[in-house]
């Protein structure tokens, strides 16, 4: 038994279509079977739709939102929806700067100005 060219056609344009928004989740961040999850929810999603298109209609725009979800909001936001959290930004660097030399310490205990009259 083998499949119609057009039923093979749908199949591949499906999945290769699906890749899409799975790619902006693994720029991301998100693991493989995340990834794996989504592309098989996206490529079902499509294939529902093209399916059956009256019966589904209700869901079309729901499968719309998930599809552009990826790419409108920044992989930040898109990790911390995986973890519940963000990932760090990068490297914190204390520009503060040194004491010069020769002068004395300040006091201990004092982050605070002193007061003007």
């Amino acid at each position: 038994m083998a499949m119609s060219p057009a039923l093979l056609l749908t199949f591949l344009v499906a999945g290769l279509v699906a890749l899409i928004p799975v790619w902006r989740l693994h720029v991301a961040g998100w693991p493989p079977r995340s990834l794996f999850t989504a592309w098989i929810l996206y490529a079902v999603g499509i294939l529902v739709a093209i399916r059956f298109p009256g019966p589904v209609r209700v869901l079309i725009p729901v499968i719309v939102l998930a599809y552009v979800a990826p790419f409108v909001a920044g992989p930040e936001r898109l990790s911390r929806v995986l973890n519940g959290r963000a990932r760090p930004r990068g490297v914190v660097i204390n520009v503060t700067p040194r004491q010069a030399p020769g002068l004395p310490e300040p006091p201990a205990g004092r982050d605070e100005d002193p007061p003007t009259r």
